[in-house]
């Protein structure tokens, strides 16, 4: 039976850290208060990005055994968002017949939505790490193991950035992570709801079983037309477009890109 110690330091005024040591990780998330306007002021300069509506750049979920570190945090995962001069019109040009039906509709929300960077927030970041990860298509997660049913010794849920696009939609960025007596698994997950165009879930999991020698990091995308979705729904509830995970179990099994990685650990 393993044996761990659970942390809990601070408060959510000051920045409140729960976590656990297990097995020689220390595995840590770290919430505190949203930004202020100076700190917003400095995302919009060093990345050339107005920022989200809400964005949590004092949380981290940090996990660390030795030298070895991996951290996730609003903004490393903002410098990853398209500032290129086209970047805004990527949706439109994908979902070109969507996009002309939502303008005809609603044609002033969805100027107000049009600028110079990608408006959706998307981002395909995958952690910071002072350590590179290797690319190889072994690097397989064992989800039969996770669906076993295990004692859970901590878990957590911790969000990085939230906007709701001008009430087009919403974008958000949040990580869970649960540790077992046997594995952990950390899941940052980027959700992307454009109100009558598409759908879009970007995953970074993290996954090491205990005793093994190394850690498998993967990350998946992907996305899909909104009234797809819509079918699938039927009569059903529309506030599951709002679930994380009912909109990801109706996206396209394939994922339109996947990184599979892992490292020594």
């Amino acid at each position: 039976m393993s044996t761990h110690e659970i942390i809990k330091e601070g408060n959510l005024r000051q920045g409140l850290t729960q976590g656990i040591r297990v097995h020689g990780w220390t595995i840590t998330s770290k919430k505190t208060s949203i930004c202020n306007s100076a700190e917003m002021d400095k995302i919009q300069k060093n990345f050339n990005l107005p920022p989200p509506e809400m964005v949590f750049g004092n949380n981290h979920i940090t996990l660390s055994k030795g030298d070895f570190q991996l951290d996730f945090n609003a903004y490393d995962a903002l410098s990853k968002v398209d500032t290129s001069s086209t970047s805004s019109e990527k949706i439109k040009v994908a979902y070109a017949e969507e996009w002309t039906k939502k303008s005809a509709a609603n044609h002033t929300d969805v100027k107000d939505v049009v600028k110079p960077y990608d408006w959706t927030y998307s981002t395909a970041y995958r952690g910071t790490s002072n350590v590179e990860f290797e690319q190889t298509e072994e690097a397989e997660i064992d989800f039969n193991r996770l669906r076993q049913p295990e004692p859970i010794l901590f878990y957590d849920e911790n969000i990085l950035y939230e906007d709701e696009l001008a009430d087009n939609g919403t974008a958000v960025l949040t990580v869970r992570l649960r540790v077992m007596p046997t594995c952990f698994l950390i899941l940052q997950r980027f959700f992307l709801r454009v109100d009558d165009v598409l759908f879009r879930v970007n995953d970074t999991r993290i996954y090491h079983e205990f005793g093994k020698d190394y850690m498998i990091r993967q990350y998946t995308s992907k996305e899909e037309h909104y009234q797809t979705i819509k079918k699938i729904l039927g009569n059903g509830d529309i506030s599951l477009f709002n679930d994380q995970n009912w909109v990801s179990s109706a996206l396209p099994e394939k994922p339109t890109t996947i990184i599979k990685e892992r490292i020594k650990v």
